[in-house]
């Protein structure tokens, strides 16, 4: 049997649930909503982006799916988990694009796609064990985390805020989260709003009936003035907007 053999890649949750229903595979979600997950013995919370693992002869409960959620279904994979497990993507959103390349390259149904499935199952494996090591986050970053999840939309966010509500000193947890995560929460928050903005992007452009404007785009990414949501885009992906994608 292949290592880390994609035997699914998609997007169709009925399809997820006849295969998961076998329990013959290891699972792979990548949420599109926060929730929670149990199983007999143990609760974890999960934010939006984060990869849900879930084991062969699994039995877990968890929240909803959200719209547009990701499934990995793959066999001939070794890893130490024996329960259900939640994962962040790595920061440069390596997870997320090698789900979506797996769904791209699943789709065509080739020869050629299959050998590129092969890599990409060694890939997420191998991103889910860097990601293992640093996922043991302290319980305020866990905390700040969550909320600037729950806020990436809102273009009234007050990160400093929340930071200055803490019952801790804000210049500490500010140093201990860039210590876990590698970036400051600001930066962290900024990197949310960009990744999504990114996703609407790329959404729009593949389905002509979702297109989003520019402004909309924006609001929907926690920025209130479009054109500074502009310029700070193009400062992160290096193009504006309009030409991202192309």
């Amino acid at each position: 049997m292949d290592m880390n053999n994609i035997v699914y890649a998609g997007r169709d949750g009925a399809r997820a649930e006849e295969l998961a229903a076998t329990k013959k595979y290891w699972q792979f979600i990548r949420c599109a909503a926060r929730g929670e997950l149990k199983t007999a013995k143990h609760r974890e919370n999960y934010a939006r982006g984060d990869i849900l693992i879930i084991p062969p002869l699994c039995d877990f409960e968890r929240s909803a799916a959200g719209i547009g959620e990701s499934y990995i279904f793959m066999d001939g994979t070794a890893l130490p988990f024996r329960q259900p497990a939640a994962v962040p993507d790595e920061q440069g959103g390596g997870i997320a694009h090698a789900f979506a390349q797996a769904e791209r390259y699943y789709a065509m149904q080739s020869l050629k796609a299959a050998a590129v499935l092969g890599c990409l199952g060694d890939l997420i494996i191998n991103y889910i064990v860097m990601q293992t090591e640093r996922s043991a986050y302290s319980p305020p970053v866990k905390l700040v985390r969550a909320d600037i999840d729950a806020n990436v939309s809102n273009p009234a966010y007050a990160l400093d805020g929340f930071l200055r509500a803490l019952p801790l000193n804000g210049d500490y947890v500010r140093k201990l989260f860039k210590k876990e995560t590698g970036v400051t929460p600001h930066d962290y928050l900024l990197g949310e709003r960009m990744k999504l903005a990114a996703r609407l992007i790329v959404s729009g452009m593949s389905n002509q009936y979702s297109r989003y404007s520019v402004g909309q785009i924006a609001e929907m990414c926690g920025f209130a003035d479009p054109l500074y949501f502009s310029r700070v885009f193009k400062k992160y992906y290096g193009c504006a907007p309009s030409e991202y994608g192309r």
